[in-house]
């Protein structure tokens, strides 16, 4: 196992005097006078998350003492999307807030954001550099709207001692879906089980297009799923018969005890799906023995992008330090910080290959991963409707999981009734 690097040393130092999450600093942390433009700046994330984002504040303002940034972050991203959307109706919102892309088309078609793409102009950004995927995933309206500041991919965590125990092999790439299934069967027993899967679209969506099919009909402008198809129903009993057929997935009771990520950290899990955003909280854990593998390979290789950006306020008090910062931020010395804290892959290719994210001094030892799956990385569509769709699916994929009599059938049936109307509401704000 690595050594923890000198830059968690850092943040854990940090974290004693950083903000508390889901409260506003401003009172705390106002510097402003004589002249000087205090920029706000929103975002969701864990303590790990805010010192590191200290860390970045720190390093901007050094170069740039008329400029103060006074974060405010929040615990979950429905409290910043909240948020945002009382701000902007008040009339009063932040210079500066980090949305992921499947989030952020609802403010475009609101009004409330400025597209980023000419601003980045005039900083002298060069767009060449940064990875192509969620720059797309980031343009709506044929226009770049936030500038893209990571690029994950949806990964399996594995633990190394359980692996171990069972007698099993690391992970290779181009295991299989029944390597993958075999794999979870034989880490299940005794109080453990093999695989940690949220029941939801975004871990849904890359089996489904393993499978060769497709999740909507139209990534760009989509009217409907396409669940209904054999590839997908591929996908969506593969899933399910890990939960229901195979017994390898914790039941919801299990869950309601103790979530995913906590039963990994406890060693409860041999494997769990998930993207970047865990990697600091499993790097804080003393004794936990972890790597990260790619998703297992069905009859194409894919993964799923998730990628955060740098999104301007239309009515913003200081657009242009607001540009300033957003191009800092996401630029080489900004992703550089950024990836200290371990949730950032970077959007700017020089930094994905360099040490800052490469570290050899902290885990996982598969960072190559992260870069290997960017290539293989699809996106869903990027609609204002698209997190309540999102919400819909989730709620359904859980009864599918969970719920005796439930059927793949019903569940198809339900997703396409229940978001219907949601595309049809998405096609008439375009």
């Amino acid at each position: 196992m690595k050594k923890q690097s000198i830059a968690s040393v850092v943040l854990a130092v940090m974290l004693a005097g950083s903000m508390t999450i889901g409260t506003d600093r401003a009172t705390a942390t106002t510097r402003a006078g004589g002249g000087t433009t205090v920029l706000r700046f929103q975002f969701a994330g864990e303590p790990e998350d805010a010192a590191v984002y200290d860390l970045l504040i720190e390093a901007f303002e050094k170069g740039r003492p008329k400029i103060d940034v006074e974060p405010t972050v929040y615990g979950s991203k429905g409290d910043l999307i909240q948020s945002l959307i009382t701000s902007f109706a008040g009339g009063a919102p932040p210079d500066v807030f980090l949305l992921n892309y499947r989030e952020y088309s609802q403010f475009v078609t609101r009004g409330a954001i400025a597209p980023i793409g000419p601003r980045l102009d005039e900083q002298g950004v060069d767009l060449d550099e940064y990875f192509r995927q969620p720059l797309r995933a980031f343009t709506f309206d044929g226009k770049l709207q936030c500038l893209p500041q990571n690029v994950s991919s949806l990964v399996v965590y594995w633990n190394r001692v359980l692996f171990e125990r069972a007698g099993l092999e690391p992970p290779a790439p181009g295991w299989t879906w029944e390597e993958f299934r075999q794999t979870a069967i034989a880490l299940t027993g005794g109080g453990l089980h093999g695989l940690g899967v949220e029941a939801s679209l975004p871990r849904l969506a890359p089996f489904v297009w393993g499978a060769g099919g497709e999740v909507v009909d139209d990534t760009e402008r989509p009217t409907r799923f396409t669940l209904d198809t054999p590839e997908a129903r591929e996908a969506l009993e593969f899933l399910v018969g890990l939960v229901r057929d195979d017994g390898v997935v914790p039941s919801e009771v299990d869950l309601a005890a103790q979530d995913l990520e906590t039963r990994f950290t406890a060693g409860k899990l041999g494997m769990f799906l998930s993207s970047r955003k865990d990697v600091p909280a499993f790097r804080e854990v003393t004794g936990l023995d972890w790597d990260v593998a790619p998703l297992p390979v069905g009859s194409e290789h894919a993964t799923l992008l998730h990628s955060d950006g740098f999104c301007l306020a239309r009515d913003g008090d200081h657009p242009d330090a607001a540009a300033k910062f957003a191009a800092f931020a996401a630029g080489r010395a900004g992703q550089g910080i950024l990836s200290l804290g371990g949730r950032t892959v970077p959007s700017l290719r020089s930094v994905a290959n360099s040490p800052s994210f490469l570290d050899p001094t902290s885990p996982p030892d598969g960072d190559q991963v992260f870069l290997d799956g960017i290539k293989i990385m699809r996106r869903t569509p990027v609609i204002p409707t698209w997190p309540e769709i999102e919400e819909r699916v989730d709620e359904i994929l859980t009864r599918a999981f969970y719920e005796p009599g439930y059927t793949i059938d019903d569940a198809i049936a339900a997703i396409a009734a229940e978001t219907r109307e949601l595309f049809e509401e998405a096609a008439a704000e375009r």
